[in-house]
């Protein structure tokens, strides 16, 4: 019986000795493990808000292109698109300054003068 006794003692000694660094390396291994698994979570999380920011953005700009578009004198009708159109023929199509900058717009406002046969005029003075 006591060699039953100096064996449980020394099971339990032993297992103190290793608990600590059983434990030590099953935490750094799960902990590698989640650092991997929130690691891949954020970067597709990044490229998510990534592209809804340029989808805002993109929206945004047409969005103020029609408003633009809109603020030209004519009578406008959409198609089906959504792209505004205008039937009042001979008229300048105007621009402003600040909206002149803008390339996107400039173009556009440029195509849509030479389609109606007109000139593109930029408002310096906005009043």
């Amino acid at each position: 019986m006591a060699d039953d006794d100096k064996q449980s003692e020394l099971m339990d000694q032993f297992l103190e000795k290793i608990t600590p660094k059983l434990t030590e390396t099953i935490l750094a291994s799960v902990t590698e493990k989640v650092e991997e698994q929130i690691g891949g979570v954020v970067k597709k999380n990044d490229e998510l808000l990534d592209k809804l920011a340029k989808q805002k953005a993109s929206d945004e700009n047409l969005a103020s292109l029609q408003s633009l578009l809109a603020g030209l004198d004519g009578k406008e009708r959409q198609d089906k698109n959504g792209l505004l159109h205008f039937d009042r023929e001979g008229q300048d199509v105007r621009l402003s300054k600040h909206d002149a900058r803008d390339p996107r717009k400039y173009r556009e406002a440029k195509k849509l003068a030479e389609e109606r046969g007109v000139d593109l005029v930029i408002d310096r003075d906005p009043s």
